[in-house]
């Protein structure tokens, strides 16, 4: 599991998952908890499909695509 503590005012948690299916063979998809601090809102969860060949790898492809949605839809949430 990787935890990020504050990107940009978000908390990005990843933590690989074992892909189903015949096609999966072993390989994994990362799911992605991100939050922003200091806030009631909900967390945002997705699971990102990247089969990757171990755990490791699908953490980092899902860290990396959290930090790239923060960037890109993370600035232009409401803010109250």
């Amino acid at each position: 599991m990787i935890v990020v503590s504050d990107y940009r005012g978000y908390r990005i948690e990843v933590e690989a998952i074992k892909a189903e299916g015949a096609a999966a063979d072993g390989r994994y998809h990362a799911d992605v908890r991100m939050r922003r601090l200091f806030s009631q809102d909900k967390p945002i969860v997705e699971r990102v499909t990247c089969f990757k060949l171990t755990p490791d790898l699908a953490e980092h492809a899902g860290e990396l695509w959290a930090r790239r949605w923060v960037d890109y839809k993370g600035a232009c949430v409401q803010r109250e």
